[in-house]
């Protein structure tokens, strides 16, 4: 009975909403009008929101009042669903989403999609389990199941995300430690050499030190650029890559050697991967002769048996 006196509520208030709002249309705040060019004007000097958030600002600005009065609640909702299943806030759920590749990431559209994902999970699994199993234990247990998996697929995307970013920065710290010891070889600094490097080079190592580049571009001071990007690396050789950029930024001096060093010892770490690797595969492959090919010899000897011990019938 509470159940549908709150939803003719809920029905009620949308209805008087909609009837408000096609009769007084709401009034047009001038903060979104001038947020979209003052935060193009922070992007342009590294300081502020990028692209992605300055297109949203000016696209997304108008709202509908359906939008308006039940977006907070469900902003709410998914913010609190999230630091259930992340166990993270905005600025550290922000952070994995950076490593996972996302230049501009917008955690509350994440949230959005990770509370729509559970809803539907939860649906889907109360459906199914009502028309195979009835009411009972059987639904239940496929409600839980469905409700879990909607919970924690968009986390396993971004750990999905986040775990082969950092496989494709291992495999190109060597080359961009190798090529930035080649330049600087030549004469030039740090960030000239740098600059050089990602102008021909893609891939994550590359973005990030581009995004870096773009930083000091825009009056950031090149050790604080390459901080930031250590901080905010989630593979060790990375960070250690831009560490070591920014301690050379700090003290100066040679630092060939040291790339040198963290080219040929991430590569020894590769080569001792992909032995162990092998050695794994080796181990799985002598599975499938034990599981078929050992009861059949079993059978085999077992068959003998009889006629050795007993003598021939």
């Amino acid at each position: 009975m509470t159940g549908l006196v709150l939803l003719a509520a809920a029905a009620s208030a949308s209805f008087v909403m909609l009837a408000v709002s096609s009769v007084v249309a709401p009034r047009r705040r001038l903060a979104p009008r001038l947020e979209a060019y003052s935060a193009y004007g922070r992007s342009r000097l590294g300081t502020g929101a990028g692209a992605p958030a300055v297109r949203r600002l000016v696209i997304d600005d108008d709202r509908s009042a359906l939008c308006s009065v039940f977006g907070p609640t469900v902003a709410e909702a998914a913010a609190r669903l999230s630091k259930l299943v992340d166990a993270a806030d905005a600025d550290e759920l922000a952070q994995r989403l950076r490593q996972s590749g996302k230049d501009d990431p917008d955690v509350a559209q994440y949230r959005i999609r990770q509370l729509a994902t559970a809803v539907a999970g939860c649906a889907v699994g109360a459906v199914s389990g009502a028309a195979i199993f009835g009411v009972g234990s059987g639904s239940l247990a496929m409600f839980v199941c469905f409700a879990v998996a909607g919970l924690s697929m968009h986390r396993g995307s971004l750990d999905r995300a986040i775990s082969e970013r950092s496989a494709r920065m291992r495999t190109e710290v060597p080359v961009i430690a190798q090529l930035l010891a080649v330049h600087l070889r030549t004469g030039h600094g740090p960030v000239e050499s740098l600059r050089a490097v990602v102008r021909r080079s893609i891939g994550p190592v590359a973005d990030d030190c581009r995004a870096a580049l773009g930083l000091i571009a825009g009056g950031t001071s090149p050790q604080a650029a390459f901080e930031r990007l250590a901080d905010e690396s989630a593979e060790p050789t990375a960070t250690r890559l831009y560490r070591l950029l920014a301690s050379s930024i700090r003290v100066g001096g040679d630092i060939v050697d040291p790339l040198l060093a963290v080219a040929s010892e991430v590569r020894a770490q590769q080569r001792e991967e992909l032995a162990r690797r092998s050695v794994k595969r080796r181990t799985a492959m002598v599975v499938p002769l034990l599981v078929l090919v050992a009861p059949v010899m079993t059978l085999f000897v077992g068959a003998a048996l009889p006629s050795l011990v007993f003598g021939n019938p």
